[in-house]
């Protein structure tokens, strides 16, 4: 486990290959791919070049190499997000992030010469940029929640359980924190003056 400097420690997921440059200095980026299928997501300006190192952030938080694994986040409509919920959920209904764990991530192995694949992550314009807008955040903060979010969830985590929900709340206001983003979980953190 590693300190986070808030009084919590963000455990490492299950892996086979654990990340030997965890806290060094120079940080790399991780080996993302962004898909963009809803041009509505231009409008959260910075975004697009924010994914890549909050992934590799969230990775090196969780012990993983951000160069030796890899992530997909499709920026995409709620009507897309939905039919992705109703298939693979069977919710028929709109969610801000869903995450789906590769199944090569289950068996640590593979191909050295290539990174690792986690899975995909998959965000609705509508849901964020409406609950931003309740939250009194700005659509690029809330995104880049749920993008730690998401990355977390192909790391292992989850929130089924109280316990867990705390250890994977905790995760995300650290990760966030370093990019200067509120805690999401606080009443006060909604900043729309911050810079992001």
């Amino acid at each position: 486990m590693i300190p986070t400097g808030m009084d919590t420690t963000i455990e490492p997921a299950a892996s086979s290959e654990k990340d030997a440059s965890v806290g060094e200095a120079e940080p790399s980026r991780t080996c993302t791919d962004i898909v963009i299928e809803d041009e509505r997501w231009a409008s959260v300006g910075g975004l697009e070049d924010l994914i890549p190192d909050l992934a590799a952030e969230t990775l090196r938080a969780v012990h993983l190499s951000d160069v030796s694994h890899s992530v997909s986040v499709a920026l995409l409509s709620d009507a897309e997000v939905r039919a992705l919920n109703k298939a693979f959920r069977s919710k028929d209904a709109p969610t801000n992030v869903l995450s789906f764990p590769s199944s090569a991530s289950l068996h640590a192995g593979g191909r050295k010469s290539e990174p690792l694949f986690l899975g995909d992550v998959a965000l609705a314009y509508e849901t964020v940029a409406s609950e931003a807008s309740a939250q009194g955040k700005t659509a690029l903060q809330h995104a880049a929640h749920l993008v730690v979010h998401g990355v977390l969830h192909l790391a292992g985590f989850d929130h089924d359980g109280d316990a867990d929900a705390e250890r994977m709340e905790a995760a995300e206001a650290a990760i966030l924190a370093r990019f200067g983003i509120p805690d999401p979980y606080r009443d006060d953190a909604a900043s729309p003056a911050a810079a992001l």
